[in-house]
């Protein structure tokens, strides 16, 4: 048993800064709609890499779809290695929306919550995308809900470290 706690340690030391990343819980409620279900580690890592059409450098995440039925919204969730990968996935992905004819049109930059938040148009949902430190967030949601969703994801994801 003794053993048993010790290989638990070692685990949790050798896990370093993944270990905080997963004291988060996914929000149970967003836009006051109720967590309809959700992936997590190397499920929701698969997800995001398969929406990005390619791997990215993410230690954990988690993808959670809130309502069962319209108004909906999804959260997906990054943790990247540190701040400078999760702006560098920022900046990228602001690139490739700005480049293309869709699915995402009408890109927007502001700042919002003391952070900068990007929104776009695309499948019939609003989206926005922002980086907390090393967290990246996109939030998809119905437009009749899309403004108080952002508003839960930035207050339920932590206080702003990052600045531009």
């Amino acid at each position: 048993m003794q053993v048993s706690r010790w290989i638990g340690l070692a685990l949790l030391l050798l896990a370093g800064p993944g270990i905080a990343w997963s004291a988060l819980s996914v929000p149970q409620e967003l836009a006051g709609l109720p967590l309809a279900h959700s992936q997590q580690g190397a499920e929701a890592r698969a997800e995001i890499e398969r929406l990005h059409g390619k791997g990215i450098p993410i230690t954990d995440g988690y993808v959670a779809h809130y309502g069962n039925q319209s108004p909906a919204a999804m959260l997906y969730v990054s943790q990247a290695r540190d701040e400078k990968v999760a702006q560098r996935q920022v900046e990228q992905m602001t690139t490739r929306i700005r480049a293309s004819n869709g699915p995402f049109t009408n890109l927007r930059e502001s700042v919002r919550f003391g952070m900068t938040v990007y929104s776009t148009l695309g499948q019939g949902q609003v989206h926005y995308y922002f980086r907390r430190g090393a967290v990246v967030v996109w939030v998809a949601a119905d437009p009749t809900i899309a403004q108080q969703a952002l508003a839960d994801a930035a207050r339920k994801l932590g206080t702003a470290n990052e600045r531009k």
